[in-house]
């Protein structure tokens, strides 16, 4: 006889497919199966878990009294009552519990959740959920999703088939969606030829032509959200025993021993074991079958004990037999034992609410499942039809009378049935519903007629357009090809429309990957017109970014500020946001040969304070770029290295809105170049000159140190003869040149210089660009000189500050050619 009671446990109250499997004694109670087998369990009004056996909720209070018994169906379900980590430490004796726990405290590789919700960039929480209060998601470029629920899923049977309704959010703005980047887990849909209905409705297109737009409320009390478990819906048991049963009886002096047979597998046969009558209490039995009918007869049950059950005899009218003393004694009798006079009709389960408080609906729908098919068999063993009826009874909340429906189930087969039963209500109401079966059960074996009522639904107001977003309608035939993934797995691969900016004009809205597109796109996204957008700017970095195949794909789901969303942006072209006179300009960080500005010390007020960052020994020795695959939609890494470098503790970075090895390399090995070559800062305050600049001008800087360039004012210009207002030091054997300063503050040069006639004399070989000033109502022309190898520092501005009114504090860094390097190399293989 097998005594183990199978206890599944699930940490996860929303995902019922993931449990770990446990044993327990019959005979046992809940209470010591929990102090045997889970380690610190303590005795609580509320602990962490719900306890449920066969689908019924066991109370705490009730833990000690409640006793296993054989075919019991435990569950134990980890619920959010407390602190997560308590709750997962109480539960888990369980393997599955503590590795779940672990694998949550994994941080977001590249975004911080506010709510739960789908994320592309955190395994964890990769798959289709909803985003109460959350960020719709915006995605740029080409770049895998998971699409969140607009409505909870939703199953229904159809011609005895399942099948699954989701509508999803793909995310704000338009999307090119090919139906080959339209994929359950890993396949596209398009494998799935029949069993997939799928549409994509573009912002603010009307969805009501599809079934699944629907907002369909499914009560947890009946089944899981998935509808994968239900309530046996059990009628009174009115005959049992004979040929086909799987009740024998014993009788012996006045009771009657009810033994249940099964077949056990580690035996290979049957065994019998005690159990109670399947019979209600003060119920009249006509048993009949004895051997030579010596026990045949009415009896009224008197009670229920698996050791023996009290019976009384009595005659035909159900009155007192008082000639009986007892039955003649019999085992394991073939007799078959009916309910006199007694309806087939179970009690009713529930009743429960079809849709939460505050809701109404006028729309409900019942689902029934037949897991064992329906109908009988015959002694030739011809399936012969059979009826199962089922009373379903609902009214409004608080009301008193219910109204009744009597659905009749009709079938000839051993096929899994289900059937969706759909209920208009007459007016909007929160309607409870109960249910109970009306037809009698059984015991044969040769009769297949169980019946589960497995869910209750609602719906609620439904929308009908989603404006500023695209969204998709899905309906899949639930098949052993789709077990299991549909649901949570749904994911796209759009490309995402807008207009770009190219020859002075906007295009029309297309697929594109281009950075600068959606750079104007999330300027105009936070409520800004296009006079805000340096567009000059943007369309010449545009043509640089689009030849060099630079490209932003990425998706944002969390919250963020305007600046913060821009810089991510513009990371993969090498530049950064720059507010400008009111507008938002691209500055990318690239080669320069033109100076636009000069500072000597006739522009300083005070000295050039200059700040070299010395080579440490715990530097890290590369860089190590984390970005996402566009072939398998995870995260891999690739290692950028300079020469000398042994990569032994590369510093990690990550390369977001990247989906290219090549372009993740380049990005690495511009952030190893920048950090090895670009050391020397230099600080200094200005009047207001320092204005003029703007952030990455290439800028050439006048040095304090003896033996480089010399700087001073113009005192005079005659032809290409420049006066200055100071000895010249000329070097022999060098080429010089001479940089003079504007009235805006421009470089203009540096010109070639020759020596002239007097020490302060500097002949230029082409004459000025500009018309200089010597009349005193502005200041003269400044100059610098020296030789053309280090006739200044070359220098990007990196920041400007105004203090107040007459100062500005300045910071640039030395300029190397050699930062740009690698920026057209290909990643090492």
């Amino acid at each position: 006889m097998n005594t183990q009671v199978d206890i599944n446990v699930y940490p996860n109250k929303l995902d019922l497919s993931l449990f770990e499997p446990c044993k327990g004694n019959a005979g046992e109670t809940l209470h010591q199966w929990l102090v045997s087998n889970v380690p610190d369990y303590v005795e609580s009004d509320t602990p962490l878990f719900s306890a449920f056996i066969n689908n019924r909720e066991v109370k705490p209070n009730e833990f000690k009294a409640t006793t296993f018994n054989p075919g019991d169906d435990v569950k134990l379900i980890v619920e959010a009552k407390g602190a997560e980590a308590i709750a997962y430490a109480i539960i888990a004796v369980i393997a599955v519990g503590v590795a779940i726990y672990a694998t949550n405290q994994i941080p977001d590789n590249y975004n911080s959740t506010t709510p739960d919700g789908s994320s592309i960039y955190d395994v964890n929480t990769q798959g289709n959920k909803p985003k109460l209060m959350g960020v719709i998601p915006e995605n740029a470029g080409h770049h895998k999703v998971f699409p969140d629920y607009l409505t909870m899923p939703r199953k229904e049977y159809i011609n005895n088939e399942q099948w699954l309704y989701l509508m999803l959010c793909v995310g704000k703005g338009s999307y090119e969606i090919l139906e080959e980047n339209i994929l359950i887990a890993n396949t596209p849909i398009n494998r799935y030829l029949g069993d997939i209905d799928c549409q994509v409705f573009g912002p603010g297109e009307d969805v009501s032509g599809h079934e699944a737009h629907r907002n369909v409320y499914t009560s947890s009390e009946v089944g899981s959200t998935s509808g994968s478990s239900g309530i046996e819906l059990k009628g009174r048991v009115t005959s049992t025993g004979g040929d086909n049963s799987s009740y024998v009886y014993s009788f012996d002096g006045e009771a009657l021993i009810v033994h249940l047979v099964e077949y056990e597998p580690e035996l290979g046969r049957n065994t019998r074991f005690k159990t109670v009558p399947p019979f209600t209490v003060g119920e009249v039995l006509s048993i009949s079958g004895t051997l030579n009918g010596q026990n045949d007869g009415y009896y009224e049950l008197l009670d229920k004990d698996a050791n023996g059950s009290a019976v009384n005899k009595v005659d035909g009218q159900y009155q007192d037999d008082p000639a009986w003393t007892g039955f003649v004694s019999e085992n394991e009798s073939g007799a078959t034992v009916e309910v006199e006079d007694g309806g087939g009709d179970g009690q009713f389960n529930g009743p429960y609410f079809a849709c939460p408080a505050g809701e109404r609906t006028d729309r409900i729908w019942l689902d029934f499942l037949l897991p064992q098919g329906l109908g009988e068999l015959d002694d030739d063993g011809n399936f012969l039809s059979r009826t199962v009826e089922v009373w379903i009874d609902y009214r409004d909340e608080n009301a008193d009378s219910w109204t009744s429906i009597i659905h009749i189930f009709t079938n000839s087969t051993n096929d899994q049935l289900g059937e969706t039963v759909p209920i208009n209500l007459a007016t909007h109401m929160r309607p409870e519903v109960r249910v109970k079966r009306y037809t009698a059960a059984t015991d044969d074996t040769r009769i297949y007629d169980d019946i589960y009522w497995t869910g209750l639904k609602a719906e609620l107001t439904s929308a009908t357009s989603y404006p500023g977003a695209t969204t998709i309608a899905v309906k899949i035939r639930g098949t052993n090809a789709l077990a299991g993934s549909a649901e949570n797995k749904f994911n796209v691969i759009p490309t995402r429309i807008l207009p770009v900016y190219e020859n002075g004009v906007w295009s029309d809205p297309r697929p594109t990957t281009d950075i600068a597109p959606f750079f104007a796109h999330v300027i105009q996204s936070a409520g800004h017109s296009q006079d805000k957008i340096g567009l000059d700017e943007l369309e010449a970095l545009h043509t640089i970014w689009h030849n060099r195949g630079d490209e932003f794909n990425a998706v944002f789901d969390t919250g963020s500020t305007l600046f913060a969303v821009l810089k991510r942006v513009l990371a993969p072209g090498f530049a950064k946001p720059v507010l400008d006179y009111g507008k938002i300009l691209p500055v990318r960080d690239q080669p320069r040969t033109i100076h636009k500005h000069m500072y000597q010390p006739d522009n300083y007020i005070g000295l050039l304070e200059r700040d070299i960052k010395l080579i440490d020994d715990d530097e890290h020795d590369g860089i190590e770029v984390e970005y996402f695959s566009p072939v398998t939609w995870k995260s891999e890494t690739v290692l950028c290295l300079l020469p000398g470098d042994l990569g032994i503790n590369p510093d990690k970075i990550r390369a977001f809105g990247i989906t290219n090895r090549n372009k993740a390399y380049q990005y690495g090995m511009r952030e190893r170049r920048t950090r090895r070559y670009r050391r020397t800062t230099f600080n200094f305050t200005t009047e207001m000159d320092a204005l003029n600049s703007s952030y990455l001008d290439y800028c050439a800087l006048a040095d304090d140190i003896p033996g480089y360039e010399q700087s001073g004012v113009v005192e005079y210009i005659i032809g290409n003869s420049v006066y200055v207002n100071v000895e010249l030091k000329w070097q022999s054997g060098q080429s010089h040149v001479l940089a003079l300063r504007k009235p805006d503050g421009t470089l203009s040069g540096p010109y070639t210089a020759s020596i002239g006639s007097v020490s302060n004399e500097v002949v230029i070989n082409e004459a000025l660009d500009f018309e200089p000033v010597f009349d005193g109502s502005i200041e003269p022309p400044l100059f610098m000189f020296g030789i053309t190898s280090r006739w200044c520092n070359n220098v990007l501005i990196s920041d400007i500050k105004p203090s107040s009114t007459d100062r500005v504090k300045v910071t640039a860094e030395r300029y190397d050619e050699r930062v740009y390097l690698d920026d057209d190399s290909l990643a090492p293989t």
